[in-house]
């Protein structure tokens, strides 16, 4: 999760196992971002991140990323105030 305390606006990224080390696999632009969530939809990968606040304001907007079988692009931006978490759920 990305920088908590120095500044609003980093990069958060994932890191993937080579077989030997973690390497960068993907960055997302984020707001002192506080959790991240994947889950899959009808087979299509996503990524939610929930970001806390700026530097001025806790009402910053958190992301929703679609993976595209190369990198992951933004889905949707949803508002929120000081988002500290996310969960997925499923409705039969």
């Amino acid at each position: 999760v990305g920088d908590l305390y120095d500044k609003a606006a980093s990069n958060s990224k994932i890191y993937r196992w080579t077989g030997a080390r973690f390497s960068e696999f993907h960055s997302f632009p984020t707001m002192r971002a506080r959790d991240w969530e994947y889950f899959e939809i009808d087979g299509t990968s996503y990524m939610v991140i929930a970001n806390y606040r700026d530097v001025i304001a806790y009402a910053v907007d958190s992301k929703i990323y679609r993976w595209t079988g190369t990198s992951f692009t933004e889905f949707q931006s949803i508002p929120t105030m000081g988002a500290v978490d996310w969960e997925h759920f499923e409705i039969d």
